[in-house]
């Protein structure tokens, strides 16, 4: 019997469907330029322009925090996860575009870092109109969010044309964004609050853009990946803002009274607790693995990884809104609905999101652990709903 495998007309096909292997595997940067990773032992880091780019969204999620301090209520929630989302995932499009095609081993061209300034910018636009975004003022905050995603499709369509090992991949990539954005722009000839309605179905086709993209692009190129990193650090800036929380709250109180400062602290130990369960395991290669071995089960996971983060930055930024109405209750004797809601639906938030990251992750905890967080979950959601009774120093326990 003939061995297919000797069949000359056979290896184009074959060659065609391979994906590169682990290790060692090929990095296509944006300059075209390919470099050799001997399976991940050579790992990439933040870059300053990436660092300051972070620090940017943060304004973006201190003002999202003051939306929902405003209107702690079922509404003011429901607005402020509207307005979170396309915050969270301007900022995933361009942290996972330089993740793919910028190289901390190669300065970055003026170009591209003009480029980023430039998105930097426009997300300062779109920070400050997150407060009317709601209120009358949705034309401002969809165009500075037309204008970050069109300057993304182009930064797309730049590296379709500099990449030819991923060309196809961009392709997708910019036709799916490109799509989003026309949703958005398209919405502004909507009222309100039909537009709105619009907005949920254009982020729906962005957000399912990337995994369409992996699934059906025949070679993708393998990326020597540090958006484990990425979102390691942006989770500790976001942490930063229920410190601040803390400091403001020991600083309001007169000669160190002891009920802010018992809350404040309990908020800080809170956080500490966040730390610590998000890093305690930690999964550094979670992206480079799911993409290189182009396993369907694999990238699934690797899109559980990267999007439970959209629930743990929003249940973060609530858990600080809710400890921040809980050092201003502290004359009140119970903590209203909407702080309960704030910090309770919060952290049920964070720790189911947590569990559904670990779960992706090549290390993940045992079942019983997970079982123990849907118990801790259960709790924290029956506190946050008869927990009228509750003083603000109880409920932060």
């Amino acid at each position: 019997m003939r061995d297919p495998n000797s069949n000359p007309d056979l290896a184009p096909r074959r060659a065609a469907r391979r994906v590169p292997t682990v290790a060692p595997y090929r990095i296509v940067n944006r300059r075209g330029a390919v470099e050799a990773a001997a399976g991940g032992a050579v790992r990439r880091h933040a870059t300053w322009l990436e660092l300051f780019f972070d620090l940017v969204f943060v304004l973006a999620i201190t003002e999202l925090a003051g939306l929902l301090h405003s209107d702690p209520t079922l509404v003011g929630v429901k607005h402020f996860a509207l307005l979170f989302v396309p915050v969270w995932w301007a900022w995933m499009g361009y942290s996972y575009y330089a993740d793919q095609f910028d190289s901390d081993d190669v300065p970055d061209s003026a170009g591209f870092r003009i480029t980023m300034l430039l998105a930097m910018l426009l997300t300062v636009v779109l920070a400050v109109t997150v407060h009317d975004a709601l209120a009358g003022g949705s034309a401002a905050f969809a165009g500075a969010y037309v204008a970050l995603r069109l300057l993304l499709v182009a930064l797309y369509v730049h590296a379709g044309r500099q990449v030819p090992e991923a060309r196809d991949l961009c392709a997708r990539f910019a036709v799916g964004f490109a799509a989003g954005a026309g949703l958005w722009l398209g919405s502004l000839l909507v009222p309100e609050p039909w537009r709105y309605v619009v907005w949920a179905l254009a982020l729906v086709v962005e957000i399912a853009t990337p995994a369409v993209a992996y699934l059906t692009t025949p070679v993708v190129p393998a990326q020597r990946s540090h958006m484990p990193e990425r979102f390691g650090l942006f989770t500790i800036l976001v942490l930063g803002e229920a410190v601040i929380v803390v400091g403001g709250g020991i600083a309001a109180s007169t000669a160190w009274a002891w009920r802010p400062t018992l809350v404040a602290t309990l908020g800080f130990v809170v956080a500490a607790c966040l730390w610590w369960l998000y890093f305690d395991r930690t999964d550094e290669e979670a992206i480079s693995r799911a993409v290189a071995s182009g396993a369907r089960d694999a990238l699934a996971r690797s899109f559980v990884y990267g999007y439970s983060h959209l629930f743990i930055y929003g249940g973060i930024t609530a858990v600080s809104v809710g400890i921040e109405l809980a050092v201003e209750a502290l004359g009140e004797h119970e903590l209203a609905a909407g702080a309960r809601l704030a910090l309770c639906g919060g952290l049920a938030t964070v720790v189911l999101a947590f569990s559904a990251n670990q779960w992706a992750s090549a290390n993940p905890p045992p079942n019983r652990v997970h079982a123990a967080r849907l118990v801790a979950v259960g709790a924290i959601a029956a506190v946050g709903l008869v927990g009228a009774e509750l003083s603000p120093a109880p409920l932060v326990v």
